[in-house]
């Protein structure tokens, strides 16, 4: 049996495009004598599709695009993730196996997500029916998502699918192609994987869709991050290929991807952001440019009487050396006028509102170019400062985008290492300086935030392991840093309600949870 694996970019909710590109792969696959074209978790639709999927009109519009790719399976075997609706149990996330103009049967996911973007069982019923699925001569065991993983026993099957719309996390491949393996090695059956790929709303999807054999190893594997169609000949020879390895480059593809899949679905062509000098402008600039290409994308310097010589040369040879669009507006005159209404003379007070205000301005002159213009204002915000709130509502966090407010201060300065592995690109100053927010004079982050090795490992102990502030403490962590760390995250709940998506790509978006605004937990 030759098999098409195609990992899909579907756009969430253009049911017409996502059915007419489709049907294409329908074609390719057909051309190729391929007997089975496989799709990934949910394509006809999209994932996540949310709460579309409580509209009675977008559930009938899905049944009209399934029946128009319906009418392309002569002659080929279609196995398409989509919403199927059952009169009697309601809503599945299904496998359709389809041939000849027929559904000739179906299997759903069984297990189903309820955190976050993985709010399935708000809109799905839990499927209890056969994985098994009977294609030509062949046994299938086809299975919906996390479905994989369990500890169903698949005797005497020929083949075992799994299509998924799993979205990427930074270090999690080897992890989950574990896995898979294991699962291929336990049944004694080849097992494909298909993955859907390409970004939608904070979510990327990797693609990375591969072929077992029932020992294991992998005999077909599809590129990351690239929609695109491989075939595998099941009963045919192949040689294992070397497991795929994931480095800092999967971190900067997986961003780029999301921030070009963001703008061109959502019918955005150009960008605007505000460049500091400093190392988390320059990364989002080499991001934009490279996902929107250097010719959309504009980045503004604005000085006040704190900005440093070396920001403004900083700033300026980044913008050089990406060939992006550059400008210059000081804020100094505005920042007067405020310091004359709130201090009476232009002299300052040197208070935090000072700060924040200086932070607003630039806030305030990035959406009226972003509005006069018909661009997008990206937040340069990191993981770091979100978390334990050291940004400025309705300032620095102004923008309709964050492409890497779930990346660590630390691993923003290993993907600006990768940046400019083959040449200087951001300036070696912008990353050998201290970091600071230049709202003061001599300010340097240190003055208000740990030093970001300690912040990062301990926000990482607590958000991505879920760590307890005794178990933070034991690993060697000073209790009074640990216990202002997390008092700093909860008290922060607040701002992180009201900014811009976010790529998420870093923290294990099943452990993401939403913490209430107003409580009076502290640690001690």
């Amino acid at each position: 049996m030759r098999i098409a694996l195609v990992q899909l970019n579907p756009v969430v909710g253009d049911l017409k495009g996502n059915a007419s590109k489709i049907i294409e792969f329908i074609k390719s696959a057909r051309s190729l004598n391929c007997d089975l074209v496989v799709f990934p978790e949910l394509s006809l639709i999209g994932y996540p599709p949310q709460g579309l999927l409580k509209l009675k009109d977008f559930t009938r519009d899905c049944q009209a695009a399934l029946r128009q790719v319906v009418e392309h399976t002569d002659g080929i075997g279609v196995l398409l993730g989509t919403a199927l609706q059952d009169d009697k149990k309601g809503l599945y996330s299904a496998a359709l196996l389809i041939e000849n103009r027929q559904v000739v049967g179906y299997t759903a996911k069984r297990k189903l997500k309820v955190l976050g973007a993985f709010d399935e069982a708000c809109y799905f019923e839990p499927f209890c029916g056969t994985d098994s699925l009977a294609f030509r001569e062949y046994k299938l065991a086809v299975t919906v998502g996390d479905d994989v993983w369990g500890d169903a026993e698949y005797r005497g099957v020929d083949l075992i699918i799994n299509i998924s719309a799993s979205p990427y996390c930074y270090g999690q491949f080897k992890w989950h192609n574990d896995i898979l393996v294991r699962v291929a090695k336990k049944i004694g059956a080849p097992l494909v994987y298909v993955n859907q790929v390409g970004g939608n709303d904070d979510l990327v999807f990797a693609g990375t869709s591969r072929v077992f054999d029932e020992k294991g190893q992998c005999m077909v594997q599809a590129q990351p991050f690239v929609e695109e169609m491989v075939v595998f000949d099941l009963g045919g020879v192949h040689c294992p290929l070397p497991c795929l390895q994931e480095d800092i480059s999967w971190l900067y593809k997986a961003l780029v991807l999301g921030v070009r899949d963001y703008f061109s679905k959502n019918g955005f062509k150009k960008a605007v952001l505000g460049l500091s000098g400093g190392v988390d402008s320059a990364l989002v600039a080499c991001i934009m440019a490279d996902a929107l290409g250097r010719e959309n994308v504009l980045g503004v310097y604005m000085p006040s009487r704190y900005s440093s010589e070396h920001s403004r040369q900083d700033a300026q040879t980044l913008a050089e050396n990406l060939g992006i669009q550059y400008r210059v507006i000081p804020i100094e005159d505005i920042f007067k006028e405020y310091l004359k209404v709130f201090n009476g003379s232009p002299s300052p007070v040197g208070d935090v509102a000072e700060e924040n205000v200086q932070a607003r301005i630039r806030g305030n002159l990035l959406m009226f170019i972003a509005n006069r213009e018909g661009r997008v204002l990206v937040s340069t915000s990191n993981r770091s400062e979100t978390s334990v709130g050291y940004t400025t509502i309705y300032g620095d966090m102004c923008g309709g985008l964050a492409p890497i407010a779930d990346i660590p201060k630390t691993v923003v300065y290993d993907v600006c290492s990768y940046v400019n592995r083959d040449q200087e690109v951001i300036p070696h100053n912008t990353l050998i300086k201290p970091p600071s927010a230049e709202l003061r004079p001599n300010q340097k982050d240190q003055d208000s935030l740990p030093p970001y090795d300690v912040l990062d490992a301990v926000l990482s102990m607590y958000i991505d392991e879920g760590l307890s502030a005794d178990e933070i403490v034991a690993r060697g962590y000073d209790r009074l840093v640990v216990c202002n760390i997390l008092n700093m995250v909860q008290r922060s709940e607040y701002k992180r309600r009201q900014a811009p998506l976010a790529i998420r790509v870093f923290s294990p978006i099943e452990k993401a949870g939403r913490n209430p605004v107003v409580h009076g937990y502290r640690w001690e």
